[in-house]
């Protein structure tokens, strides 16, 4: 019998679904496999959730309110120590951006018409339909319209070496740069041209559901929402993704920020609960790999023991080989 993991989370879920491999040699191995380094991409994202939510904080709560939400505390808990002297200036920069392009304003309007007061991230665990689930949630708040919102912020592509477009559906897209920067992009400012507007308990959202423009975000945004108390296959949360979007040029990585709003529906919520229960169920009877026989499965599940314990050894390399090429 494998290790037992304290909880299923968005992030596990994900990589339970697409390597099963790693999984097992990270969440429940006996003795779990060397953690992966924080890739730089990774990194950018933590370092601007540092500079947004502190400064939120202190305008809505002012300065000092909460300890854990100064910069520094969030900035050094969230970006690991070899990626902080990289992302220290780069972290500012994708937040000057965010303010650039209008939807830092924004946002503080929506939180100032809140209301109750807005809980920003915190370590949240519920156990729902038996499964013990954990997320930390960006943002939560209550409109004063009465509807539940929950928003997280999204990074992609700041290292790329193309342009990453925002999925689709987004209520606006704008350009985080001046004219004085860079020429502005084709359509700025402009909607998906999917999108269908909607007033939705005060709020304009997108008449679709956000499982349309990404599977990802529904599955995690949903599972935040459960934890914080929402029912499962409600539809009446409104669900917000404000997208960074990297555009790189010699000089400097542009930046836009695609605004979703939508709603998740309830036959994919019903779907997302069924593959957790599909999860939690192959870990707890231990029978993680069910293509196999029991008894394949537990040959399989002493390799990757075996496989784990042998990378504590290696150098990182060697480690970030092996997990390449499979293990």
């Amino acid at each position: 019998m494998s290790r037992l993991p304290l909880y299923l989370s968005p992030s596990q879920l994900s990589l339970f679904e697409s390597n099963l491999d790693e999984y097992y040699g990270q969440h429940l191995s006996e003795i779990r496999a060397p953690k992966i380094p924080q890739a730089n991409y990774m990194a950018a994202g933590s370092a601007f959730d540092a500079y947004v939510k502190s400064a939120m904080h202190e305008i809505l709560f002012g300065k000092g309110a909460d300890p854990k939400f100064e910069f520094t505390t969030l900035f050094e808990s969230q970006v690991d120590p070899h990626n902080r002297d990289e992302l220290l200036g780069f972290g500012a920069y994708i937040f000057d951006c965010y303010k650039i392009s209008g939807a830092y304003d924004d946002l503080l309007q929506m939180l100032q018409d809140s209301e109750s007061e807005p809980q920003f991230e915190s370590k949240v665990e519920r156990v729902i339909e038996g499964i013990p689930l954990l997320g930390k949630p960006d943002l939560r708040f209550i409109h004063k319209s009465g509807a539940h919102v929950i928003l997280d912020w999204k990074c992609n592509g700041l290292f790329s070496k193309s342009a990453t477009s925002p999925c689709k559906n987004f209520r606006l897209c704008r350009d985080g740069w001046s004219p004085e920067t860079a020429k502005a992009t084709v359509g700025a400012g402009n909607s998906h041209k999917n999108y269908r507007p909607v007033q939705y308990k005060g709020i304009e959202i997108h008449a679709g559901f956000l499982e349309e423009a990404n599977e990802d975000w529904a599955d995690q945004l949903a599972i935040y929402a459960w934890i914080l108390d929402e029912l499962v296959g409600d539809e009446s949360v409104i669900y917000c993704i404000d997208q960074l979007c990297g555009k790189p040029r010699p000089d400097k990585t542009l930046i836009r920020v695609a605004n979703h709003r939508a709603r998740i529906s309830h036959m994919y919520q019903q779907i997302l609960i069924g593959r957790l229960h599909d999860c939690w169920n192959r870990i707890t009877s231990g029978h993680i790999f069910k293509e196999l026989s029991k008894e394949e499965n537990d040959s399989r599940c002493a390799v990757l023991e075996q496989t784990a314990l042998t990378m504590h050894s290696c150098g990182d390399w060697l480690n970030d080989v092996s997990r390449k090429t499979g293990w």
